[in-house]
């Protein structure tokens, strides 16, 4: 099999050196766009236009602001950059130059003129596939303590409880859970293996530079994954880090959390950044009076540390060291209270969840000279230990997971149509066991190793049409060959128009423990109706639909978007839970697709106003054995709007953002046995407001905001809270928000000088 893969990736290479023939002629353009703020912070400008005057040709900047421009003739050109609501800037490149532009925010007299402003959440028109960026800017207009709290202000991803006891949160886009969406940080693996419920809690949103989420089929080079799309993670880099950031978060139920960057020039080709975190609350919160723990008591401390290395001859390298260890304690609130003897229970229901992590990861690369030509490695190592105690059962996990990717990448033809091909390893060594009650433990072992080889062609025709097409062909050990195609198209009609199609294939292994350890806070009996072993790989087809237009409407900026995507599972693993006494999981006997529809507009009706709408629709059916019925999937909203609007006064001294959502019906099953019985019923529509306001000087920042300022709490989240090791307890049927109104308080400080 290793011999097949090495032909087949050796093949892909030669192959491109055949079509890269390049003349002496032609040369490559390299840089950095960034964007420079009021008080001097130099962040990168993701979709930045770079221009070349004489040969009419273009480039967007990548998620660290980087692009290639590939020219004809090597001669001093005019090159351009722009950006919606930032000054162009034009450069006289000579052959050999460092190309470095940056951009600044217009001024007050420009933007009275123009009616522009600075954007935090675009949707480029050039790229072939559909990305929505959101930058820090759009990060800080909540409290967005971790990633899990980053989408708050989009449609695109949906955030919701896991359970009413551990205070997690979950997403899910195009109308299926985030297992089936490929996160990724910095192109590598992040939410994977035992990470599926928790880690998206780990990664602190004061680490984030920007968000990029991709719909449809993804890239064929990050991996086989990607069934509903890719968010990938930019973290904040030393290059361009603050010298020192300090950021404290304070909120009403007592949770304290710290966050500081550190970074350091070693001298003009190393540089260093330190990243900390620190959370802690260590007091009962049960808002809702229910006698169990709405958000438990929380110990977390976790490191990143990060070395940059630009060398000569075009080398450069990432390196990172990551490590968390976390406490949570909840459950049952205990006590000696004479208002409330129904919940007094010996022993009572507690939860206790330790996980420790840590992480290597590298980034390395090498440019030829060769214009447009390089090569890439990148690598990570994790380790992974979890501890959850909750009443009388516990489930253990240790992970040590390999990822290994290298990529080739080179340019052929006179369009400058790029071609990447390569080769990849993920390596997965799972232990897990789960014990329920007082039954005999289950243990769970796996080896995954899978090993693939890819190849991805994008064709150019002018700015007017891209197309993407890749192969990736994997071979597990346990599963055997994957083969996944997929396509993207882009035109563009007219210059502020985009038209995009996407189609392709997609695999992923499923952990049902680790992904779904919320329906086992309950009395719920598990039931495998296959052997482990036996349970099948996952495997699924996208395929959507973008329209994009950007136009003046009274003289404003205005945007319009319509997404529109299917997704059909060939193989699936279902955890059904419409049985109300067991989590039944078995490979899929049927039908199960999901459709989702989601139109946006955007218009700035005044300056520094901005308003956002959006509304989504999503159709989600699965067929279920144990009914033998092709029915919709619980927890998912038929559907939901959202409504934004953003102020910021002149030079960003003052911000204002105003968030209202709907949530629409979601399908609850049938809960408990005997009297305790609930039947299934759709949850009703609710609504939640969030604001916030910043005020901004030289180098502080506050901020003071509410979240679910209408206090609405899903009524009754935990079924038989009297007798919780009884055979109708259950803590996992969650539809709304557990904790109420939420007040917070935050201060952030730069320190930039030299």
């Amino acid at each position: 099999m290793r011999k097949k893969i090495s032909t087949i990736f050796f093949v892909l290479i030669a192959a491109a050196e055949l079509q890269a023939q390049e003349t002496q002629s032609q040369q490559t353009i390299q840089g950095f766009v960034y964007e420079v703020n009021t008080k001097g912070k130099k962040t990168p400008l993701v979709g930045a236009h770079v221009y070349c005057v004489k040969e009419k040709r273009g480039v967007l900047t990548d998620e660290e602001g980087a692009f290639e421009l590939f020219l004809d003739h090597q001669q001093n050109h005019p090159i351009c950059a722009s950006f919606v609501g930032y000054l162009s800037d034009t450069i006289d490149f000579k052959k050999g130059q460092h190309v470095e532009f940056l951009l600044k925010p217009e001024t007050l007299k420009e933007i009275s003129l123009s009616g522009k402003r600075q954007k935090t959440n675009t949707k480029p028109l050039l790229t072939v596939k559909n990305i929505e960026s959101i930058t820090a800017g759009e990060i800080e207009k909540a409290a967005c303590c971790n990633l899990s709290e980053c989408f708050e202000t989009t449609t695109s991803v949906d955030v919701g409880a896991t359970d009413a006891i551990t205070g997690t949160k979950q997403i899910q886009m195009l109308g299926l859970g985030g297992v089936y969406t490929q996160v990724l940080s910095e192109n590598k693996p992040f939410l994977r293996g035992l990470l599926a419920s928790y880690g998206l809690n780990y990664l602190p949103g004061s680490w984030i530079e920007s968000i990029h989420i991709f719909k449809g089929a993804g890239s064929v080079v990050n991996g086989f994954e990607s069934i509903t799309g890719q968010i990938n993670v930019e973290i904040i880099k030393p290059k361009t880090a603050d010298k020192l950031f300090w950021n404290t978060y304070l909120n009403g139920f007592g949770v304290v959390e710290n966050n500081f960057a550190i970074s350091q020039d070693i001298n003009d080709k190393w540089k260093t950044l330190l990243l900390g975190h620190y959370n802690y609350l260590g007091r009962v919160v049960d808002a809702n009076k229910d006698g169990f723990v709405d958000n438990p008591g929380l110990n977390r401390v976790s490191f990143l540390s990060r070395t940059e290395y630009v060398g000569p001859k075009n080398r450069y390298a990432l390196i990172g060291l990551r490590y968390i260890k976390e406490s949570k304690q909840g459950g049952q609130v205990t006590g000696d209270d004479p208002n409330t003897p129904e919940f007094e229970i010996s022993p009572p229901y507690l939860v206790e969840i330790d996980t420790e992590q840590a992480e290597a990861n590298s980034k390395l690369g090498i440019l030829f000279e060769k214009p447009g030509s390089g090569i890439s490695l990148i690598s990570s190592y994790r380790y992974n230990k979890q501890n959850i105690f909750f009443g009388e059962s516990r489930y253990f996990g240790k992970q040590n997971s390999v990822y290994l990717n290298l990529i080739y990448k080179t340019l052929f033809g006179k369009a400058k149509h790029v071609f990447k091909s390569g080769a990849s390893y993920y390596g997965d060594n799972y232990q897990e066991m789960l014990l329920l009650g007082q039954t005999e433990p289950g243990f769970y072992d796996r080896y995954d190793q899978t090993l693939g080889v890819f190849a991805e062609g994008e064709l150019k025709i002018k700015e007017q049409f891209t197309s993407t097409f890749g192969m990736r062909a994997d071979h597990s050990k346990q599963w055997g060959w994957w083969y996944s195609p997929r396509i993207h198209l882009r035109i563009n009609p007219i210059e502020t128009m985009a038209v995009r199609f996407s189609a392709g294939r997609a695999h992923r292994q499923a952990n049902v423990f680790a992904e779904n350890i919320a329906y086992f806070f309950s009395s719920r009996e598990l039931v495998l109706h296959e052997e482990y072993k036996n349970l099948t790989a996952e495997r699924a087809v996208n395929y959507g639909f973008n329209f994009i237009y950007n136009f003046s409407f009274l003289k404003r900026s205005t945007s319009f978007n319509i997404d529109l995507y299917k997704t059909n599972f060939e193989d699936q693993v279902v955890v059904d839970i419409d049985s109300p006494t067991q989590v039944n999981i078995y490979n899929l006997g049927g039908v199960s697709s999901s459709t989702s529809l989601q139109i946006d507009a955007s218009i700035e009706p005044h300056r520094g106003i901005e308003i956002r709408l959006s509304q989504k629709w999503n159709d989600t059916k699965t067929f279920y054995s144990t009914r033998s019925e092709l029915i919709q999937s619980p927890f998912i909203p038929k559907y939901r709007g959202l409504a934004q609007v953003s102020y910021s006064s002149w030079q960003d001294k003052w911000s204002v953002n105003v968030t209202i959502q709907n949530n629409g019906p979601s399908r609850v099953p049938t809960q408990g046995a005997g009297e305790d019985k609930v039947d299934g019923f759709w949850a009703p529509t609710f609504q939640r407001l969030d604001c916030q306001v910043t005020r901004r000087f030289q180098s502080f920042e506050y901020y003071l905001g509410v979240e679910n300022l209408l206090n609405y709490m899903q009524p009754n989240p935990i079924r038989n809270i009297e007798n919780p090791f009884g055979e109708s307890f259950d803590a996992s049927m969650i539809w709304a928000p557990v904790m109420g109104r939420i007040i917070y308080v935050g201060v952030r400080y730069r320190f930039n000088k030299k």
